[in-house]
């Protein structure tokens, strides 16, 4: 698709239409219709893949945390010392013991910002249709987000709040010049974003960044991978969050500087793990309600998800669980510790057996429950594959278009060359020259 966009403009230079080719290009590309539809369904479809990858992260964080009360974790206490990092565990093979962790650099993702206006709602540009494609990464993790900025919202609260609807991490932050949009990014050194745009002047010498871009936003903060050592040995991560560096615990770093984790077995952990397994359900409901926009077919997905985790529940005795002192209330689990720590005094085998009993307790089906989601055949892995199946169809149309429309501007420019010369009557005005190429394509 490439070479026939690359031939159609060697074939405008060819004919000395160069400029009319590009002017003709972008303004055949901002006003025509099908691409209007198709990136605003691409932008929509983004939209949902960017609401469940959240999704899914949220359902690997409970994941983590249920696998780190499962088994013989469920008797492990676990203590940090030191404000570089806090840990937790998440899976088997925690051992009792102490790390040492170094903290020499936290993760970023870069941070974008535009020069200031003095007026969020003052429209930007002439209004005329404008694409705006942010790129993020490269290779096979790769991702871009295209958006359509027009009369209506190309001002700098639209253009956040279109940000924001695509799934970007947008916001207009007021200083003393005024309004200036920021746009953040994934953290880790490979996220890097580029910004491209197509169409009003005025948007890309505010908005473009990049190689070549000129003028445009400006790097406040740069894309960076964590860095620490633990137990002696280094370890990165894109993220702050570092799940190989200690068997079976799961690091969270905050600051710069060393910290020191203990592991023990402690029977008296048990109280405290049941607890954090309490917590970790609450807050993945918490964070599936945070992602409702209020569209009915969008809703359902993270509803399907809290059902399916639900169902762990549903199968089990509700009368054995409030023995233990967990009962269910407007989809939340309570937590009675009182009554907990009495069951654990009575029969702590009991309670050991019915919330950490390896494959068959209660944190290891809520394991069990949030891994099937996540895998293929699951009903985040499918939505997401079936999402992405329709933004490579998409962005397939979408190529096709564009190569229509860059061949039917090398014939716009060579037919309007034909017409000031008055040898064409391609647009009716035979002998006349018409006052603009913009005139036919209004």
């Amino acid at each position: 698709m490439s070479s026939s966009i690359s031939s159609s403009a060697q074939l405008a230079g060819a004919l000395g239409q160069t400029d009319l080719y590009a002017s003709a290009t972008q303004s055949l590309l901002a006003r025509h219709p099908g691409l209007k539809t198709i990136d605003a369904q691409l932008s929509r479809d983004t939209a949902r893949l960017s609401s469940i990858g959240r999704m899914a992260l949220a359902l690997d964080a409970f994941r983590a945390r249920a696998n780190g009360v499962a088994g013989e974790n469920l008797g492990t206490a676990i203590k940090v010392d030191g404000k570089a990092a806090s840990a937790q565990l998440s899976g088997s093979g925690a051992a009792a013991g102490t790390h040492t962790i170094e903290v020499q650099q936290l993760a970023q993702g870069q941070r974008l910002v535009a020069r200031a206006l003095p007026d969020k709602d003052k429209a930007i540009g002439t209004g005329a249709p404008t694409l705006i494609r942010i790129e993020t990464g490269s290779g096979k993790e790769a991702s871009s987000v295209t958006l359509r900025i027009e009369q209506g919202n190309n001002t700098l609260d639209g253009i956040a709040k279109a940000m924001r609807e695509a799934g970007l991490d947008a916001k207009l932050v007021e200083d003393g010049k005024g309004f200036a949009l920021n746009l953040s990014g994934k953290p880790g050194a490979a996220n890097g974003m580029r910004v491209t745009v197509e169409g009003d002047g005025a948007l890309g010498a505010l908005l473009s960044y990049g190689s070549g871009a000129a003028g445009g936003m400006s790097q406040q903060a740069a894309a960076q991978d964590a860095r620490a050592v633990v137990d002696g040995k280094a370890v990165t991560s894109s993220t702050n969050t570092l799940d190989k560096g200690i068997a079976g615990v799961s690091l969270s770093l905050s600051a710069i500087g060393k910290s020191e984790v203990k592991l023990a077995r402690d029977p008296a952990a048990v109280a405290g793990n049941v607890k954090q397994l309490v917590e970790a359900f609450n807050t993945l409901g918490a964070s599936l309600d945070g992602l409702k926009t209020g569209d009915a077919t969008q809703d359902s997905l993270p509803a399907r998800v809290r059902l399916e985790i639900g169902r762990v529940l549903d199968a089990a005795d509700p009368k054995v669980l409030a023995d233990i002192g967990i009962t269910r209330k407007d989809g939340k689990l309570v937590l009675d510790t009182k009554k907990l720590e009495a069951a654990i005094a009575a029969d702590p085998n009991r309670v050991t057996d019915l919330v950490g009993k390896p494959g068959a307790g209660l944190a290891a089906q809520f394991a069990q429950s949030a891994t099937r989601q996540l895998t293929q055949g699951g009903i985040l892995a499918d939505q997401a594959s079936a999402v992405q199946d329709h933004v490579d169809k998409l962005s397939a149309q979408k190529a096709q278009v564009t190569d229509i429309v860059q061949r039917q501007a090398v014939l716009l420019a060579q037919q309007y060359s034909l017409g000031g010369t008055g040898g064409s009557s391609l647009f009716g005005l035979s002998g006349n020259k018409p006052l603009s190429l913009f005139d036919f394509m209004a």
